[in-house]
Protein backbone atom coordinates (compact mmCIF):
# COMPACT_ATOMS: atom_id res chain seq x y z
CA UNK A 1 0.00 0.00 0.00
CA UNK A 2 1.04 3.81 -0.50
CA UNK A 3 0.85 4.31 2.86
CA UNK A 4 3.70 1.90 3.47
CA UNK A 5 5.97 3.93 2.26
CA UNK A 6 5.32 6.79 4.44
CA UNK A 7 5.43 4.59 7.43
CA UNK A 8 8.76 3.79 6.55
CA UNK A 9 10.13 7.51 6.75
CA UNK A 10 8.87 8.14 10.59
CA UNK A 11 12.49 6.73 11.25
CA UNK A 12 13.54 10.13 9.78
CA UNK A 13 10.97 12.36 10.73
CA UNK A 14 11.26 11.45 14.45
CA UNK A 15 14.66 12.08 14.39
CA UNK A 16 14.52 15.57 12.51
CA UNK A 17 11.68 16.95 15.25
CA UNK A 18 12.99 20.33 16.67
CA UNK A 19 14.87 21.11 13.78
CA UNK A 20 15.11 23.38 11.02
CA UNK A 21 15.13 20.59 8.09
CA UNK A 22 11.80 18.77 10.05
CA UNK A 23 9.20 20.74 7.81
CA UNK A 24 11.02 19.70 4.53
CA UNK A 25 11.49 16.06 6.01
CA UNK A 26 8.16 15.66 6.88
CA UNK A 27 6.48 17.44 3.20
CA UNK A 28 9.19 14.78 1.24
CA UNK A 29 7.27 12.02 3.39
CA UNK A 30 3.84 12.60 2.80
CA UNK A 31 4.49 12.74 -1.01
CA UNK A 32 5.56 9.18 -0.88
CA UNK A 33 2.24 8.64 -1.27
CA UNK A 34 1.60 9.88 -4.67
CA UNK A 35 3.29 10.96 -7.84
CA UNK A 36 4.10 14.96 -8.15
CA UNK A 37 6.67 16.69 -10.08
CA UNK A 38 7.83 19.31 -7.68
CA UNK A 39 6.76 20.52 -4.18
CA UNK A 40 6.65 24.20 -2.66
CA UNK A 41 6.52 25.41 0.89
CA UNK A 42 4.74 28.12 2.03
CA UNK A 43 3.20 30.06 5.26
CA UNK A 44 -0.36 31.40 5.16
CA UNK A 45 -1.14 33.72 7.62
CA UNK A 46 -4.67 34.71 8.68
CA UNK A 47 -3.33 38.56 8.83
CA UNK A 48 -0.30 38.33 5.79
CA UNK A 49 0.39 37.48 2.60
CA UNK A 50 1.85 34.04 2.04
CA UNK A 51 5.12 33.75 2.49
CA UNK A 52 6.92 31.14 0.11
CA UNK A 53 10.09 28.93 2.42
CA UNK A 54 11.00 26.87 -0.58
CA UNK A 55 12.08 27.31 -3.83
CA UNK A 56 13.50 25.10 -6.13
CA UNK A 57 14.33 24.91 -10.19
CA UNK A 58 10.69 24.28 -10.95
CA UNK A 59 9.69 26.96 -8.47
CA UNK A 60 12.32 29.77 -9.00
CA UNK A 61 11.99 32.76 -6.61
CA UNK A 62 10.74 35.08 -9.42
CA UNK A 63 7.43 32.88 -9.67
CA UNK A 64 6.76 33.38 -6.25
CA UNK A 65 7.28 37.51 -6.83
CA UNK A 66 5.03 37.27 -9.84
CA UNK A 67 2.28 35.21 -7.22
CA UNK A 68 2.58 38.00 -4.90
CA UNK A 69 2.47 40.54 -7.16
CA UNK A 70 -0.77 39.83 -9.95
CA UNK A 71 -2.07 36.44 -8.41
CA UNK A 72 -2.59 36.06 -5.28
CA UNK A 73 -6.44 38.30 -4.60
CA UNK A 74 -7.05 35.01 -6.24
CA UNK A 75 -5.71 32.14 -4.60
CA UNK A 76 -8.24 29.84 -3.52
CA UNK A 77 -6.29 28.35 -0.89
CA UNK A 78 -5.58 31.62 0.37
CA UNK A 79 -9.57 32.17 0.54
CA UNK A 80 -9.62 28.45 2.36
CA UNK A 81 -7.41 29.57 5.10
CA UNK A 82 -8.31 32.73 5.93
CA UNK A 83 -12.36 31.62 6.01
CA UNK A 84 -11.64 28.41 8.22
CA UNK A 85 -8.22 27.62 9.16
CA UNK A 86 -8.44 24.20 9.27
CA UNK A 87 -5.63 22.10 8.66
CA UNK A 88 -6.20 19.03 6.43
CA UNK A 89 -5.96 17.76 2.76
CA UNK A 90 -7.18 20.62 0.14
CA UNK A 91 -7.56 19.23 -3.61
CA UNK A 92 -7.85 22.09 -6.04
CA UNK A 93 -10.17 20.23 -8.18
CA UNK A 94 -12.59 20.38 -5.45
CA UNK A 95 -12.41 24.24 -4.54
CA UNK A 96 -12.59 25.11 -8.54
CA UNK A 97 -15.76 23.42 -9.35
CA UNK A 98 -18.71 26.16 -9.73
CA UNK A 99 -16.19 28.74 -8.31
CA UNK A 100 -15.69 31.43 -10.84
CA UNK A 101 -13.04 33.58 -8.43
CA UNK A 102 -10.40 30.87 -8.93
CA UNK A 103 -10.50 31.53 -12.60
CA UNK A 104 -7.89 33.91 -13.32
CA UNK A 105 -5.64 31.82 -10.88
CA UNK A 106 -6.40 28.26 -13.23
CA UNK A 107 -6.57 30.22 -16.54
CA UNK A 108 -3.59 32.52 -16.00
CA UNK A 109 -0.94 31.61 -13.50
CA UNK A 110 -1.19 28.13 -13.18
CA UNK A 111 0.04 27.93 -16.98
CA UNK A 112 2.81 30.03 -16.20
CA UNK A 113 4.20 27.77 -13.84
CA UNK A 114 3.34 25.18 -15.97
CA UNK A 115 1.52 22.96 -13.50
CA UNK A 116 -1.89 21.27 -14.44
CA UNK A 117 -3.19 20.29 -10.75
CA UNK A 118 -1.81 20.65 -7.27
CA UNK A 119 -3.16 20.03 -3.49
CA UNK A 120 -2.27 21.57 -0.77
CA UNK A 121 -1.59 20.16 2.66
CA UNK A 122 -1.99 22.42 5.23
CA UNK A 123 -0.54 22.25 8.91
CA UNK A 124 -2.08 22.69 12.11
CA UNK A 125 -1.93 26.51 12.86
CA UNK A 126 1.00 28.11 14.95
CA UNK A 127 -0.68 31.86 15.77
CA UNK A 128 -3.08 31.22 13.27
CA UNK A 129 -0.34 30.72 10.89
CA UNK A 130 -0.06 27.42 8.65
CA UNK A 131 2.64 25.70 7.27
CA UNK A 132 1.54 24.30 3.61
CA UNK A 133 2.97 21.63 1.65
CA UNK A 134 1.69 22.11 -2.08
CA UNK A 135 2.04 18.65 -4.44
CA UNK A 136 2.10 20.10 -8.09
CA UNK A 137 1.21 18.06 -11.37
CA UNK A 138 2.79 18.83 -14.51
CA UNK A 139 1.56 15.92 -16.44
CA UNK A 140 -2.36 15.95 -15.52
CA UNK A 141 -4.45 16.04 -12.99
CA UNK A 142 -4.76 14.39 -9.04
CA UNK A 143 -6.71 11.32 -9.33
CA UNK A 144 -9.53 10.70 -6.30
CA UNK A 145 -7.17 7.87 -5.12
CA UNK A 146 -4.18 9.97 -4.44
CA UNK A 147 -6.46 12.77 -2.09
CA UNK A 148 -7.74 9.73 -0.01
CA UNK A 149 -4.09 8.46 0.17
CA UNK A 150 -3.12 11.99 1.67
CA UNK A 151 -5.97 12.26 3.86
CA UNK A 152 -5.17 8.86 5.05
CA UNK A 153 -2.21 9.60 6.30
CA UNK A 154 -2.61 12.81 7.14
CA UNK A 155 -3.87 12.54 11.08
CA UNK A 156 -0.20 11.08 11.76
CA UNK A 157 1.54 13.90 9.81
CA UNK A 158 -0.67 16.29 11.89
CA UNK A 159 0.36 14.64 15.10
CA UNK A 160 4.27 14.90 14.14
CA UNK A 161 3.73 17.99 13.41
CA UNK A 162 2.32 19.11 16.99
CA UNK A 163 5.02 16.98 18.63
CA UNK A 164 8.00 19.18 16.57
CA UNK A 165 5.79 22.10 17.82
CA UNK A 166 5.45 20.83 21.34
CA UNK A 167 9.63 20.73 21.24
CA UNK A 168 10.00 24.10 19.81
CA UNK A 169 7.62 25.52 22.59
CA UNK A 170 10.14 24.00 25.08
CA UNK A 171 12.68 26.87 24.24
CA UNK A 172 15.48 24.21 24.45
CA UNK A 173 15.85 23.52 21.11
CA UNK A 174 19.10 25.37 19.20
CA UNK A 175 17.33 25.58 15.69
CA UNK A 176 14.29 26.79 17.34
CA UNK A 177 14.92 30.47 15.70
CA UNK A 178 15.26 29.30 12.05
CA UNK A 179 12.29 27.06 12.03
CA UNK A 180 10.05 27.56 9.03
CA UNK A 181 6.90 27.27 11.45
CA UNK A 182 7.95 30.31 13.67
CA UNK A 183 8.93 32.89 11.01
CA UNK A 184 7.01 35.63 11.60
CA UNK A 185 7.78 38.35 14.93
CA UNK A 186 6.68 36.40 17.79
CA UNK A 187 7.13 35.99 21.60
CA UNK A 188 6.97 33.22 23.67
CA UNK A 189 6.20 33.79 27.40
CA UNK A 190 4.83 31.69 30.26
CA UNK A 191 1.78 32.84 32.03
CA UNK A 192 3.14 35.48 34.04
CA UNK A 193 4.70 37.25 31.02
CA UNK A 194 7.93 35.56 31.16
CA UNK A 195 9.48 35.60 28.37
CA UNK A 196 11.02 32.13 27.14
CA UNK A 197 12.11 32.89 23.84
CA UNK A 198 11.91 34.90 20.65
CA UNK A 199 11.93 34.66 16.94
CA UNK A 200 15.46 36.53 15.08
CA UNK A 201 12.49 38.71 12.77
CA UNK A 202 10.90 39.84 16.29
CA UNK A 203 14.40 41.28 17.53
CA UNK A 204 15.19 42.79 14.07
CA UNK A 205 11.67 44.71 14.19
CA UNK A 206 13.03 48.61 14.09
CA UNK A 207 10.38 50.22 15.98
CA UNK A 208 8.55 48.80 19.12
CA UNK A 209 5.46 47.13 18.39
CA UNK A 210 2.22 47.84 19.61
CA UNK A 211 -1.10 46.18 19.61
CA UNK A 212 -0.21 42.85 20.28
CA UNK A 213 -2.36 39.34 19.52
CA UNK A 214 -1.78 36.52 22.45
CA UNK A 215 -2.45 32.88 21.59
CA UNK A 216 -2.89 30.01 23.54
CA UNK A 217 -0.63 26.92 22.40
CA UNK A 218 -1.51 24.58 25.26
CA UNK A 219 -4.74 23.18 23.81
CA UNK A 220 -3.57 22.55 20.17
CA UNK A 221 0.06 21.20 21.05
CA UNK A 222 -0.48 19.86 24.93
CA UNK A 223 2.34 20.40 27.71
CA UNK A 224 2.50 23.55 30.13
CA UNK A 225 0.23 26.61 29.21
CA UNK A 226 2.24 29.05 27.18
CA UNK A 227 1.06 32.07 25.26
CA UNK A 228 2.59 33.29 21.61
CA UNK A 229 2.29 36.98 21.27
CA UNK A 230 2.63 38.24 17.44
CA UNK A 231 2.48 41.66 16.56
CA UNK A 232 -1.45 42.39 15.30
CA UNK A 233 -2.14 43.61 11.36
CA UNK A 234 -1.08 47.17 10.96
CA UNK A 235 -2.56 48.33 14.04
CA UNK A 236 -5.49 46.60 16.23
CA UNK A 237 -8.34 48.80 16.66
CA UNK A 238 -7.50 50.98 13.03
CA UNK A 239 -9.90 49.69 10.69
CA UNK A 240 -8.33 52.52 8.15
CA UNK A 241 -11.08 53.85 5.83
CA UNK A 242 -13.82 51.75 6.89
CA UNK A 243 -15.49 51.88 10.08
CA UNK A 244 -18.27 49.38 9.62
CA UNK A 245 -18.43 46.61 12.32
CA UNK A 246 -17.54 44.08 9.67
CA UNK A 247 -14.46 45.50 7.85
CA UNK A 248 -12.66 45.98 11.25
CA UNK A 249 -13.16 42.63 12.46
CA UNK A 250 -12.12 41.52 9.11
CA UNK A 251 -8.84 43.76 9.75
CA UNK A 252 -8.21 42.26 13.06
CA UNK A 253 -8.55 38.68 11.49
CA UNK A 254 -11.96 37.33 13.33
CA UNK A 255 -13.33 34.49 12.06
CA UNK A 256 -16.96 35.52 10.22
CA UNK A 257 -18.37 33.75 13.14
CA UNK A 258 -16.64 35.82 15.43
CA UNK A 259 -16.98 39.04 13.36
CA UNK A 260 -20.69 38.11 13.92
CA UNK A 261 -20.61 38.06 17.78
CA UNK A 262 -18.66 41.19 17.95
CA UNK A 263 -21.14 43.05 15.99
CA UNK A 264 -24.14 42.13 17.75
CA UNK A 265 -22.25 42.83 21.06
CA UNK A 266 -21.67 46.56 19.66
CA UNK A 267 -24.88 46.63 18.91
CA UNK A 268 -25.93 46.13 22.78
CA UNK A 269 -27.15 42.54 22.43
CA UNK A 270 -26.36 40.37 25.82
CA UNK A 271 -25.15 36.56 25.12
CA UNK A 272 -28.76 35.31 25.18
CA UNK A 273 -29.64 37.39 22.58
CA UNK A 274 -26.30 37.00 20.45
CA UNK A 275 -27.09 32.94 20.89
CA UNK A 276 -31.17 33.72 19.51
CA UNK A 277 -30.02 35.54 16.76
CA UNK A 278 -27.38 33.21 15.52
CA UNK A 279 -29.21 30.30 16.62
CA UNK A 280 -26.47 28.80 19.20
CA UNK A 281 -26.52 28.11 23.23
CA UNK A 282 -25.37 30.66 25.21
CA UNK A 283 -22.20 28.73 26.22
CA UNK A 284 -21.20 28.44 22.97
CA UNK A 285 -21.37 32.24 22.73
CA UNK A 286 -19.31 32.53 25.71
CA UNK A 287 -16.74 30.61 24.52
CA UNK A 288 -17.00 32.37 21.18
CA UNK A 289 -16.29 35.32 23.50
CA UNK A 290 -13.29 34.10 25.18
CA UNK A 291 -12.02 33.75 22.04
CA UNK A 292 -12.41 36.61 20.60
CA UNK A 293 -11.16 38.41 23.74
CA UNK A 294 -7.76 36.29 23.81
CA UNK A 295 -6.99 37.80 20.37
CA UNK A 296 -7.47 41.10 21.22
CA UNK A 297 -5.72 40.68 24.43
CA UNK A 298 -8.89 42.35 25.87
CA UNK A 299 -11.03 41.06 29.42
CA UNK A 300 -14.38 42.46 28.79
CA UNK A 301 -17.15 44.10 26.43
CA UNK A 302 -15.88 47.44 27.86
CA UNK A 303 -12.52 47.21 26.67
CA UNK A 304 -14.10 46.39 22.91
CA UNK A 305 -16.34 48.45 22.67
CA UNK A 306 -13.35 51.11 23.49
CA UNK A 307 -11.06 49.63 20.78
CA UNK A 308 -14.07 50.22 18.51
CA UNK A 309 -14.35 53.88 19.32
CA UNK A 310 -10.38 53.80 19.10
CA UNK A 311 -10.99 52.37 15.61
CA UNK A 312 -13.54 55.50 14.74
CA UNK A 313 -11.25 58.04 15.71
CA UNK A 314 -8.29 56.19 13.72
CA UNK A 315 -10.12 55.81 11.08
CA UNK A 316 -11.98 57.99 7.64
CA UNK A 317 -15.65 57.69 8.84
CA UNK A 318 -18.04 57.58 5.78
CA UNK A 319 -21.05 60.29 5.54
CA UNK A 320 -23.27 57.53 6.03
Amino acid sequence: METNRFVETLPEITGAMGTARFEKQLADAIGTVLDYDFITMARYSAFDQPRFLIHSHSFPSHLAELYLSEFIEDDPYLEHWRESEKPGVIWLQDMIAGHNRCDNYVQNFLPQIRVKDEIGVFMPAVARDSVAFFYNNRRGLFTPEDVLNLRGIFPAAASLYRLHIRLLMSGEQPDIESSPSLGRPMRLTSVTGETIWVTNEWREQKSPFGQMIRTSIAGEFGGTERYVWTPAPQRAGAPGRSTSIEAWGNQLGLTPRERDIVGLTLEGHNSSGIAGALGLSVGNIKNHKRRIYNKLDITSERELFLLYIEAMSLGQPSAS
